[in-house]
């Protein structure tokens, strides 16, 4: 079997899909999955009531847990009608969650109180809903994601999902087209090089204003070399079919460590995903942050959910350079031409990147894959062996993150 750009490559596709899931470490894999750990919903906020300033969606009651994140927020508007005060959010949760909680604030930014509600709603009348407002009040946090990702593709990997770790939240100015995305560069996992960007799905290149880092520079600020994978340094990039891309770094190693080897190229270590405090070939360093505020043209594109930020990865394989996304955009050519109308050859039922819809999800150490089975001995293991039921059975198990196994074998 052989994998390459050009037009007349020798590529049996049966051989490389039996290649894939012989790789991949849990047997009878479900052929309908589709990764999914979240949905999304719009509602509409109404009210009467003109101390009702600012609204937000929180994934728990900040009254009970210190774990309250900002899913959306936004602000009250004079309804078409003019009978009131109204504003629509668009809000993503995971998806074994199907309650939320709706806060009401002051035009201060006070709180006046937190209820609760059901996903799908649809349209809620906050005058009617019984508002919590007395105990302690745990201030709520940016909604972040971690962003699991397998470096090789299309090739199979080890399937630790540690080749590059990203946790992303994002936070809006709810009277102001903008949004926050705070990036977080947490581990390297691999010894080979590669960038990173992330594409806004369904916002185009000529609907942002611009996009700044706030308190610093690049991660990759002041890279050595020449650039050969995003050969722009500019944070705001315009995608093959006029996306909105911002630019995260050229090199991965270089960002968690500015250090260069005896020859002059950066230094390739694996870092923060082995238990060890040095190794020859590992090191743990402090994770690298950056805030990227984009400045919209329009306020509507402030309704920006999860769904629709695809952080990528890129690398060289074979002479060419191939973008890993998530899932449900697996063959998005955000940047770089590779499949050439060719990609219903890598069209598997294998992911090489997840998100999870948690802050502080412990992804595996060095080796270890999320979950294994063996159809043959009946085996389950590793640090979430729920993972690999869910694998099996993609409607079951939908919250195996919150479910270690083995605690001593995740970083």
């Amino acid at each position: 079997m052989v994998f390459s750009s050009c037009e007349k490559e020798q590529f049996s596709k049966e051989a490389y899909d039996e290649l894939v899931d012989f790789n991949f470490l849990v047997d009878n894999m479900d052929k309908e999955h589709d990764w999914c750990l979240t949905h999304s919903d719009t509602v509409t906020f109404v009210t009467k009531s003109e101390a009702i300033c600012g609204v937000e969606v929180l994934t728990q009651n900040p009254y009970l847990s210190e774990k309250s994140e900002i899913a959306a927020e936004g602000i009250c508007s004079r309804s078409e009608q003019g009978n009131g005060y109204q504003t629509t959010l668009a809000y993503t949760l995971p998806i074994t969650q199907q309650q939320a909680f709706v806060a009401a604030k002051r035009q201060d930014g006070t709180y006046i109180g937190v209820a609760s509600f059901t996903v799908g709603a649809g349209t809620l009348d906050m005058d009617k809903m019984d508002f919590e407002t007395a105990g302690s009040f745990k201030k709520p946090q940016p909604q972040t994601f971690t962003y699991l990702y397998e470096e090789g593709f299309p090739l199979p990997g080890d399937f630790d999902f540690n080749d590059m770790v990203l946790r992303v939240s994002k936070s809006a100015t709810a009277d102001a087209p903008q949004i926050d995305l705070k990036v977080t560069l947490e581990a390297v996992g691999t010894s080979l090089p590669y960038a990173a960007a992330i594409q806004l799905a369904g916002i185009k290149y000529d609907d942002v204003e611009k996009v700044e880092i706030l308190e610093g520079t690049a991660m990759d600020q002041g890279y050595p070399l020449r650039r050969m994978t995003i050969e722009s340094s500019k944070t705001l990039l315009k995608g093959r079919k006029g996306e909105a891309v911002i630019n995260l770094f050229e090199n991965g190693h270089y960002v968690l460590n500015h250090e260069l080897n005896d020859v002059g190229s950066v230094q390739t270590l694996i870092y923060n995903t082995t238990s060890s405090e040095r190794e020859t070939y590992s090191a743990k360093v402090s994770s690298v942050s950056r805030i990227y505020r984009i400045f919209f043209k329009k306020s509507q594109a402030i309704g920006l959910t999860f769904d629709q930020i695809d952080p990528f990865l890129i690398h060289e394989y074979n002479g060419s350079l191939w973008e890993v996304h998530t899932y449900p955009y697996k063959f998005s050519e955000t940047l770089k031409n590779i499949f050439r109308g060719k990609e219903h050859l890598y069209d598997n039922h294998v992911s090489w990147a997840l998100v999870v819809p948690k802050a502080d999800f412990r992804y595996p150490v060095e080796g270890m894959s999320l979950g294994t089975y063996n159809s043959e001995l009946g085996e389950l293991f590793g640090p979430y062996t729920s993972f690999a039921d869910w694998v099996r059975e993609h409607t079951q198990n939908r919250d195996w993150y919150e479910r270690p196994t083995y605690p001593q074998l995740l970083y």
